[in-house]
């Protein structure tokens, strides 16, 4: 007896190691599983109240990224590989965190003060920006493969579709003064669940030009084409209800964009008389559409609309109405300027912008701009030549990478590729007028955006309506 112990010892201690194997192999699985829908259930939640420009919310937003990637860390001690390909993309955006972080500090040579005028939002927007690299590098991990990545796409495009039907059903029935679902909404003011209709315009720019990349890059199926027309519709008439100015021009632009890529994407895999043919179609189909979208625009809009855009010039020319008032954009992009041009090394302080205009704001001061409603001259005040520098750094890796997927053999990448491009340029279009990127929502979903455009996947094909997503 004590031989055939022996002898199964052997058998049963490695039968032990198999099954504590197996053990680790089914939890590091369904962390893999759960973050995954945690990213995506997070994407709604951001975007339901206000578009998260409150600050529990914002906090409950930074615990929840915080949480996932401890869970990220638990499955990369278990398997022993973090599963992240993405690195060069995420290096110049750790280096901008830690410029904004430096901004707080006392550093030697400053006579001991600090670089930004706010220090305290100046670290609230350094945590933010380290909560949304965690949230990019968590979606560049956990979008593993075609299945996922059409599940990101569908997530981003319900909750825009969702918010969509909202906006306009409150702007057509809200009778209350105040509250509509949310108990902050007023009536007359903001669009669907946004406070601001310029930023809800942002979502909007997104999605539409997501959407539209998937249907004019092949990739999704006649029998569904039906579904993402009538989504992109949906969209683009909140979109007009919005009268954002701001939100139809960008809009009007996204349509060259689009089909400028749709060219050259035929125009590089043709001879010459296939580009030339191409290239004309192109035009002339781009020159209708926008017609066509701008006629509809105004037809739905209105003469409010009419007038929102013959009173634009009214914002950056000479003529003062009211003196001293300092609200129209060329008072505020002058005092940016100037503020500007008194700190262009390391600038003023990312989240500071509010304190130290008021240095260079001339009016009444009745009104003191929070934000220089022109993110680019923002971003020179906030970081000087150094921020705008790192930033630089980010937008060439991620335009390198993205031009590898929008080549891909793979003609779901290219679409997707297109689409997520589209919908980033329609918002680096509108941020000359604005700075929707500062709600956290809209910046969850560009964040997206940079994922479905760069995520590296194989070249298998996955049918888009498979529900084997994890």
């Amino acid at each position: 007896m004590s031989s055939i112990t022996l002898t199964n010892e052997p058998i049963v201690r490695v039968a032990r190691v198999r099954s504590a194997m197996l053990n680790r192999e089914g939890v590091a699985h369904l962390l893999d599983k759960f973050v995954f829908a945690s990213l995506l259930v997070l994407i709604v939640l951001v975007t339901i109240p206000y578009g998260t420009v409150e600050p529990w919310w914002i906090s409950f937003y930074e615990c929840a990224v915080f949480g996932l990637a401890a869970l990220w860390v638990i499955e990369g001690l278990i398997t022993g590989s973090w599963g992240l390909t993405e690195r060069p993309l995420l290096v110049p955006f750790a280096a901008l965190i830690l410029f904004v972080f430096l901004q707080t500090v006392a550093l030697p040579g400053l006579s001991g003060t600090v670089i930004s005028a706010d220090p305290f939002e100046t670290r609230l927007v350094a945590l933010k920006l380290l909560a949304f690299a965690i949230n990019g590098t968590l979606l560049m991990r956990y979008t593993s493969n075609t299945a996922r990545l059409w599940a990101l796409i569908h997530a981003t495009i319900g909750i825009a579709v969702v918010s969509a039907l909202f906006g306009i059903v409150r702007h057509t029935m809200q009778q209350n003064e105040v509250g509509f679902g949310l108990p902050y909404l007023r009536r007359g003011s903001g669009f669907a669940q946004f406070v601001n209709k310029n930023h809800f315009a942002f979502l909007m720019e997104m999605t539409i030009g997501l959407s539209a990349g998937l249907i004019i890059g092949g990739a999704v199926r006649r029998q569904r084409l039906l579904v993402y027309i009538s989504a992109a519709v949906l969209m683009w008439t909140a979109l007009v209800m919005t009268i954002s100015r701001g939100g139809i021009l960008s809009m009007l632009a996204q349509i060259s964009f689009i089909f400028g890529g749709w060219i050259w994407l035929r125009s590089s895999k043709s001879d010459a008389v296939s580009r030339l043919r191409s290239t004309i179609v192109g035009v002339v189909v781009t020159i209708s559409i926008v017609a066509v979208v701008a006629v509809s625009a105004i037809w739905v809009g209105g003469d409010v609309l009419v007038t929102r855009i013959e009173s634009l010039p009214t914002e950056v020319n000479n003529k003062v109405k009211q003196p001293y008032a300092g609200v129209r954009r060329r008072e505020v992009w002058g005092a940016t300027w100037n503020l500007i041009k008194a700190h262009p090394i390391v600038g003023s302080g990312f989240g500071a912008y509010g304190i130290a205009i008021t240095q260079f704001h001339q009016a009444s001061g009745q009104w003191v701009p929070e934000a220089a409603h022109n993110d680019y001259l923002e971003l020179v005040t906030s970081g000087g030549a150094v921020g705008v520098g790192l930033i630089a750094w980010v937008a060439i890796v991620f335009i390198r990478r993205a031009r590898h997927q929008i080549s891909s053999f793979d003609s779901f990448r290219r679409a997707a590729c297109l689409g997520a491009m589209t919908g980033i340029f329609g918002i680096l279009i509108h941020n000359v007028v604005d700075f929707g990127l500062h709600v956290t929502a809209n910046a969850v979903v560009f964040i997206a955006l940079v994922v479905i455009a760069t995520r590296e996947m194989g070249e298998g094909k996955i049918n888009q309506g498979s529900i084997a997503l994890l």
